[in-house]
C-alpha cells in the first residue's frame, strides 16, 4: 500500500511541475492589455524568461526600437509612456527566439 501511495505522489508531482513549467511563457505582457484604450499615456509592463546564458530583450511601439535590456534568466520591465491618438502595437522580441505583441489605442 504504501508503495502504491509513493507512486501516486510522485505521478501528482511530476504532472504538477510539468504545468508550472509550461505556464511561463518566454515572454508576458500584462500591460498593455489587448484591445484596450487608454488616455494620453500607457502602461507597459512585461516580464521575459530565457534559461542558458545572457540574453536580450528589444520593446517596440510601432515597430520602433524604444528600449533593450540585457539579463540572465529573468527581467521584468515596467514604464509609462505618453503616445499620440490611434491604434498601436507593442511588441517584444528576445535572443532566445521569443516574441509577443499586443494591439492598443490611444484616445
Amino acid at each position: 500500500m504504501k508503495v502504491l501511495r509513493n507512486v501516486f505522489i510522485a505521478l501528482i508531482l511530476s504532472f504538477s511541475s510539468t504545468f508550472v513549467l509550461s505556464a511561463n511563457a518566454p515572454v508576458n505582457i500584462v500591460y498593455p492589455i489587448h484591445g484596450h484604450s487608454y488616455h494620453n499615456y500607457f502602461t507597459a509592463s512585461f516580464g521575459v524568461t530565457c534559461s542558458g546564458g545572457q540574453h536580450t530583450a528589444y520593446w517596440y511601439i510601432d515597430g520602433v526600437l524604444k528600449g533593450r535590456a540585457s539579463f540572465y534568466d529573468q527581467l521584468s520591465v515596467q514604464f509609462s509612456q505618453k503616445a499620440p491618438s490611434g491604434n498601436h502595437v507593442f511588441e517584444v522580441r528576445t535572443t532566445c527566439n521569443s516574441s509577443d505583441a499586443v494591439k492598443f489605442s490611444i484616445f
